[in-house]
């Protein structure tokens, strides 16, 4: 797959690593505008790098950095409708014009202490709009690998395996974080389980959990309470289109 967002590579360079997870736009023109997009977002994030440095403590420092995106990361919660925004600051506007992106592009910063999750032109527009998850306050992380075998010619002779990562979690104040993670993602958290200190006392698992049990049923999309969420939300959308169409046709929702 042929990618034009260069947040990816952007990002895992500024964690010293070289993105290959990725073939960049063949033709000239393509290759072009990528190198644009890509010198404009090393001058943004160095912004996004800037205000971050700001919400440490004295004794916090930043491990590295987990970018996602819509091409390669799930869109549940950025695509579609739910990826509209307007910008409000200069620099938020540059940047969605720059990258033609709007809640796309998002990042995962971890530190010593906690993970700082926020969306770039979110961030932009306002540095308090971000999550802070310290390690303290979680006790179960789901982390769980996919694979599926992928023919790459017409005869399906020749396959590769395609991997992937489910990421799941509660904190003590019942907020939850859940996210598709691509294979490099998921290693990198995975190496950030083993070597940041105060995450290793976090017991990581293939199941979701949570505090009440009630959460379980609508808060756990991938999970075996999962078709119930789902049910209830076709329930509630029929229910709405009932009304609807009494209203229209009656005069009355009821």
């Amino acid at each position: 797959m042929i990618f034009s967002n260069p947040f990816i590579e952007v990002v895992s360079n500024m964690n010293g690593l070289t993105a290959k997870s990725f073939v960049k736009p063949a033709t000239p023109y393509l290759r072009q505008k990528y190198r644009e997009r890509q010198a404009a977002l090393y001058i943004t994030m160095q912004q996004v790098l800037d205000q971050l440095t700001k919400l440490l403590e004295p004794d916090e420092k930043i491990i590295n950095f987990m970018p996602m995106t819509d091409e390669q990361n799930s869109q549940f919660a950025t695509g579609g409708v739910m990826g509209m925004y307007h910008p409000k600051t200069t620099a938020a506007q540059k940047y969605m014009h720059e990258q033609d992106s709007l809640r796309g592009n998002r990042i995962m910063a971890f530190t010593n202490k906690r993970m700082i999750f926020f969306i770039v032109i979110e961030f932009l527009d306002d540095p308090n709009q971000y999550f802070s998850y310290e390690y303290s306050a979680l006790h179960s992380i789901k982390l769980k690998r996919h694979s599926q075998v992928v023919p790459t010619d017409h005869r399906g002779l020749k396959r590769v395996t395609d991997a992937w990562y489910t990421l799941d979690f509660e904190t003590d104040d019942r907020h939850i974080f859940t996210e598709i993670l691509t294979s490099e993602n998921g290693q990198l958290f995975k190496k950030n389980t083993l070597t940041i200190p105060a995450m290793k006392n976090i017991s990581i698992t293939d199941r979701v959990t949570r505090i009440k049990k009630l959460d379980m049923y609508f808060s756990n999309v991938a999970g075996q309470y999962g078709c119930f969420m789902w049910f209830g939300i076709i329930w509630l959308g029929g229910l709405a289109l009932y009304f609807l169409w009494n209203w229209i046709s009656t005069g009355s929702p009821i």
